[in-house]
């Protein structure tokens, strides 16, 4: 597939422009006409330029709180009786994200010209989710769009809200980490270089502490351009394995085996798991259907891998829970409530109790962390500046010494 920019004229006689994607420019060009655009102008987008955007992830995005709160207006309009495209041109009017605003347009277009709802929605590419897209398309076909809405909305909520504490726990940490790499910033570049030579004039015969932290200083000060073009180019090497497929799952895999932290990753992919799957299937997804689009949404590259071989054996006829219970990464608790809600036939109940559960679980794991990061992180600092103050301290104490003595 390529992209092509394309200038055209809508059949509002509005001028749009857009990146698309196609599988040639002539196909692509006949669509657009037969859905009644004027093509001012379409050129093929350079391929260089497709892998240099793709390198640096400059994709456009749109965060979760603000398309939540387009799916409240949403939700609320379409409840009040309003058409879906009477709805959508008020909800244009107020979108200030450009990016919203190109998508949001080309969506009442399509709207317009006869598509679904879910499939405007869908030709967006990756800009929304693809478990938006089901739902909507689900809520379409049942005719219980408002219901589908308001599920989708209480989903995104307590996804959000599980982030927000996942944010704010690390706040702290973070802060104390670059408070400490900044103090050894520097102590690096100008308090450690003004102590060597003053105490190079003295002739003082330095210890071995104090000429490792002043020959470590003096490297970092004259090959600061070495260290910081090892960092870029280190930096980038795993940005750009972590964008191939093998790189992204070791990576997430990693992830989950960290100490201390990998708990709570482990807890919040599993977590999405499960309510995202319970979402899907209240909405009247089939289960198969419902457990790959869980699966693309735990945001862990590892975890997905897994849990679409999930589907493959569901598929197959093998019961969810054994099949979630072979991938080694849903709780036992969790199993044991998917096996009595397949025996049972209150599946999405089950699958809501266990996400309530991890949510306990997950507010757990993230207090006993901050509990254990914060006093780790302090020693490290004590032990750093410690032993740097040790150096300059040393031969100043020896110095005095020596002078007493004399």
């Amino acid at each position: 597939m390529a992209q092509f920019f394309c200038r055209m004229a809508a059949p509002t006689g509005e001028i749009v422009e857009r990146v698309l994607t196609a599988d040639d420019e002539a196909g692509l060009r006949r669509e657009l006409e037969d859905k009644d655009y004027l093509v001012l102008d379409l050129r093929r987008r350079s391929r260089a330029l497709q892998l240099a955007l793709n390198a640096v992830k400059l994709r456009p995005r749109i965060s979760s709180r603000e398309f939540l709160f387009f799916n409240q207006e949403l939700s609320a309009l379409i409840r009040a009786g309003l058409p879906i495209l009477t709805s959508l041109d008020i909800l244009l009017e107020r979108r200030e994200n450009p990016t919203f605003r190109r998508a949001l347009t080309d969506i009442r277009e399509r709207v317009k010209s006869g598509e679904m709802l879910s499939e405007a929605f869908a030709a967006q590419g990756e800009l929304f989710p693809r478990l938006y897209c089901s739902s909507l398309a689900s809520g379409e076909r049942s005719g219980e769009l408002p219901t589908v809405l308001k599920r989708y909305i209480a989903y995104s909520r307590t996804l959000l809200a599980i982030r927000r504490k996942v944010v704010s726990a690390m706040t702290y940490p973070i802060i104390l980490l670059v408070a400490s790499a900044g103090l050894i910033a520097l102590m690096t570049f100008y308090i450690i270089p003004k102590f060597s030579s003053f105490m190079t004039e003295f002739g003082t015969e330095l210890p071995l502490v104090t000429r490792v932290i002043i020959g470590s200083a003096n490297f970092a000060r004259d090959r600061w351009y070495f260290l910081a073009g090892s960092i870029v180019a280190t930096v980038g090497a795993v940005g750009f394995w972590q964008r191939s497929g093998t790189g992204r799952v070791a990576l997430d895999r990693l992830k989950l085996r960290l100490p201390v932290v990998g708990g709570v990753f482990h807890d919040y992919a599993q977590n999405r798991f499960t309510r995202t799957l319970g979402t899907l299937l209240a909405g009247g997804i089939p289960l198969v259907s419902s457990l790959e689009l869980a699966a693309r949404a735990v945001g862990n590259a590892h975890f997905e891998k897994e849990l679409l071989q999930v589907a493959v054996r569901v598929r197959e006829g093998q019961s969810l829970w054994e099949s979630a219970e072979r991938t080694g990464l849903i709780s036992d608790i969790a199993i044991e409530m998917i096996k009595v809600g397949e025996s049972t036939g209150s599946l999405e109940e089950m699958l809501e109790n266990a996400s309530e559960f991890m949510d306990e679980e997950i507010d757990f794991r993230l207090t006993r962390m901050v509990s254990l990061i914060e006093p780790l992180m302090l020693v490290v600092m004590a032990v750093v500046v410690g032993t740097m103050l040790m150096a300059i301290y040393l031969p100043l104490i020896r110095t005095y010494g020596q002078s007493k003595m004399i």
